[in-house]
């Protein structure tokens, strides 16, 4: 009897060393990581857009309530150009504010809308002690979305949406939660924040950062319910009106497999795509831009990561560190001008 006793002893000491080694010290481990990727604020980066730089607009600000965080949200109007028939919302991408995205935000405002911008928990003028976590931009922006339909100034006017990389994903799987703009861009997004965790964590740590995905889900579950599982293509699906998707095959930073350009299924009939080979992330740059970067650090030190400074924020701050702020905001009407007549043509369908 006592020899079964002491075999049933060890055996439950055994059970529980395997538990705490297989489930506590991945989860533990897992959840550090986490903190370390999304638990800083990720400030204004190096050389940011501001009002200032575009004496044509005219900018106010307000806020936007998302949890206990208030979003720091701004219009801007081209004082000569604004028809006021249209709200184009902008949304950033992540390592960044709104005022990154200035040069496209007074684009669309040349082409007389009103133009909303802001910033996602963590970001720029925007509360909170950091990112949270990639389902973030969805959230928010779903708050975002809900105040401009209730909104007696914007709700009675046809909302467009444009979103960026972090955002790209944000716009779309925002979509999850109901709206129902007169028309979406998603550009350089990815599907599922999984999979771009997945690959960012391998290009971290090698091919054991995928250990690490199963707690990586367990964790944004816990903070997000099942929110977690909102991907690009199902709040496309959802919402089954005009989407434009636009992606570069050679995209260092959202790789064209986890992008929602070649997501399988999408069923929206609705969904067009403009793919592109040689247009790096930001797309809305040139590809003289992007060349003359890519030239600009070629055997430069990368500057350390400073300390309490968001991860991305750096890699944001460290690919441009070289080059003039006029290259890293060229903006290329170009491909603007396709975006824009795809938003155009939406809303000239909507008056039909």
């Amino acid at each position: 009897m006592k020899k079964m006793k002491g075999f049933m002893q060890a055996g439950i000491v055994v059970v529980y060393i395997l538990l705490v080694w297989t489930i506590v010290v991945p989860l533990i481990a897992t959840y550090f990581l986490y903190r370390y990727l999304f638990g800083k604020r990720c400030d204004k980066t190096e050389g940011v857009l501001t009002a200032a730089d575009y004496p044509n607009l005219d900018c106010s600000a307000f806020t936007v309530k998302s949890g206990k965080e208030d979003l720091a949200c701004f219009e801007y109007r081209d004082r000569e150009k604004c028809t006021s028939e249209a709200v184009m919302l902008v949304c950033h991408g992540i390592g960044c504010s709104h005022g990154n995205y200035l040069n496209r935000i007074n684009y669309f405002a040349q082409k007389g809308y009103i133009v909303l911008g802001f910033d996602i928990t963590g970001c720029g003028d925007s509360t909170g002690s950091g990112i949270k976590g990639l389902p973030q931009a969805h959230v928010d922006i779903d708050k975002v979305l809900t105040y401009i339909e209730n909104s007696p100034e914007y709700g009675s006017l046809p909302l467009l949406v444009y979103g960026h990389s972090w955002s790209g994903f944000g716009v779309a799987a925002a979509l999850n939660y109901g709206h129902k703009p007169a028309a979406v861009v998603s550009a350089s997004g990815f599907n599922k924040e999984r999979s771009i965790i997945r690959f960012q964590a391998v290009r971290m740590a090698g091919k054991i950062g995928v250990l690490s995905m199963p707690w990586f889900a367990v964790i944004e579950r816990m903070i997000y319910g099942k929110s977690a599982a909102y991907t690009a293509v199902s709040g496309i699906n959802a919402y089954g009106g005009p989407v434009l998707v636009a992606h570069s095959k050679d995209d260092p930073t959202v790789p064209y497999d986890c992008s929602v350009a070649a997501a399988e299924g999408i069923t929206n009939p609705r969904v067009e795509k403009l793919i592109y080979e040689d247009r790096g992330h930001t797309l809305s740059r040139s590809v003289e831009a992007e060349n003359t970067i890519k030239k600009d650090i070629v055997g430069k030190p990368r500057r350390k990561v400073r300390k309490g400074e968001c991860y991305f924020k750096y890699e944001v701050d460290v690919h441009y560190h070289y080059s003039a702020r006029e290259v890293v905001f060229d903006t290329d009407e170009a491909f603007m001008d396709k975006v824009e007549a795809f938003c155009s043509s939406a809303l000239k369908g909507e008056k039909k």
